[in-house]
């Protein structure tokens, strides 16, 4: 089975070991100065949802956003040699065990998702470990269909959470959860790999304080449906920086045309999602 078959069928392919040992070192080092951030009060989120802001700026960033396998492997799987870029953000965990939530980005009532759902090769979400990451767990071949009633039920367990709440809050209102959601799956990852899925698919995260989470959450898009969709423009108020991108350097073959889009997407869609 082809990856364009793979993800129209389950909803992600996961990429071995995709970030080589040398990039892997370069990446640390960018996510200590993440880490820092942290430590000294700055960021208290679960995420960093812009490692391309000039202050965080590392280089490995770019060669991570130029790695061949992953630009080509996206190319086949949205069937577009032209993609565009959405944003890079870190996803760094959290300080106390905790659980987001089953969820997918967008309602069943959302009429853009009842019909993205019979597209499922429409955009990819990607998750690419810089240390092991066991988080992450999803429901495979739900990004093209509706929600079944028995996740809806088993979702609705958890309606009085916040997105993200504590571990002991959770288990009183689901003792089972995450692992109890019909057809859930954990999808682990080792140092290196990358997953990428698609964002319309049931999933869910659970943080255990003693994890050292760094994983980039990144994704592709293909252009003609960020015009066409509101949910498509998703990330583009979030890198206002991007618009003057000279301390970046040379953004290398795959990125280049991908932050050029960018930059005329965000700029023709300053609200990014928002309607009206």
């Amino acid at each position: 089975m082809n990856y364009y078959q793979q993800f129209a069928e389950t909803g992600y392919v996961l990429l071995p070991a995709a970030l080589p040992e040398s990039l892997l070192a370069g990446l640390r080092e960018a996510g200590e100065i993440l880490f820092r951030e942290i430590e000294e009060g700055k960021n208290q989120a679960a995420r960093h949802q812009t490692v391309l802001k000039p202050d965080v700026f590392h280089p490995s960033y770019l060669a991570f956003l130029n790695l061949p396998e992953l630009n080509e492997t996206a190319m086949e799987i949205l069937a577009c040699d032209d993609l565009a870029f959405p944003g890079l953000a870190c996803l760094l965990g959290n300080r106390h065990h905790s659980l987001c939530k089953w969820h997918r980005d967008f309602p069943d009532t959302d009429p853009e998702l009842i019909e993205l759902l019979g597209s499922p090769n429409c955009c990819i979400q990607l998750n690419c470990a810089v240390y092991p990451d066991e988080c992450l767990w999803i429901i495979p071949g739900s990004h093209c269909r509706r929600t079944k009633p028995a996740e809806s039920e088993y979702a609705g367990k958890l309606n009085e959470l916040q997105f993200i709440d504590d571990w002991d809050k959770v288990m009183a209102a689901e003792p089972s959860a995450p692992s109890g959601m019909p057809g859930a799956f954990n999808a682990k990852l080792g140092a290196g790999d990358c997953l990428l899925y698609n964002p319309f698919l049931w999933h869910a995260a659970v943080y255990r304080p003693e994890w050292k989470r760094m994983t980039l959450h990144g994704g592709y898009r293909i252009p003609a449906n960020i015009d066409t969709y509101f949910c498509q423009r998703w990330g583009l108020p979030h890198n206002p920086w991007l618009q003057d991108p000279d301390y970046l350097g040379d953004t290398g073959t795959y990125f280049t045309p991908q932050l050029k889009h960018f930059q005329f997407y965000a700029r023709k869609y300053p609200k990014g999602p928002a309607k009206g």
